[in-house]
């Protein structure tokens, strides 16, 4: 199988995600390591060195949450920005992007299901 080269703009474009998917990947593992030092927390509540650096540890991992989830915030408003600007233009290969049309369906599923949600959580209230 040959090996077409790809366009420069199609390769930045995956290059970029492939980067916000690798940030992504990074949120999940400091929510999970986050979680595990609230569960070590409990654990080693009665010492007190232990508890500390159990807190720092948690610290690190919620700034690390929030770092990568603002550099995978801003990559994809980059790319949804980059992409918007396209739209409706011709490129040097002749391809022009065209917008997409999204017809929602059944909206009021949603607010069906918030309504019953809620009526189950009063029931338990009561």
């Amino acid at each position: 199988m040959a090996s077409e080269e790809q366009d420069p703009f199609v390769q930045e474009r995956l290059e970029s995600l492939h980067n916000v998917d690798t940030e992504l990947v990074s949120i999940l593992n400091h929510a999970s390591l986050a979680l595990s030092s609230l569960t070590s927390m409990k654990r080693n509540a009665s010492d007190k060195e232990e508890l500390e650096k159990i807190k720092q540890e948690f610290a690190r991992e919620i700034d690390g949450f929030y770092k990568n989830l603002e550099q995978s915030t801003i990559g994809l408003k980059k790319e949804i920005k980059i992409l918007d600007e396209r739209i409706g233009k011709t490129d040097a290969n002749g391809i022009t992007m065209s917008p997409i049309t999204i017809s929602k369906k059944a909206t009021w599923a949603g607010s069906e299901k918030l309504k019953s949600e809620l009526d189950h959580i009063d029931s338990l209230l009561d």
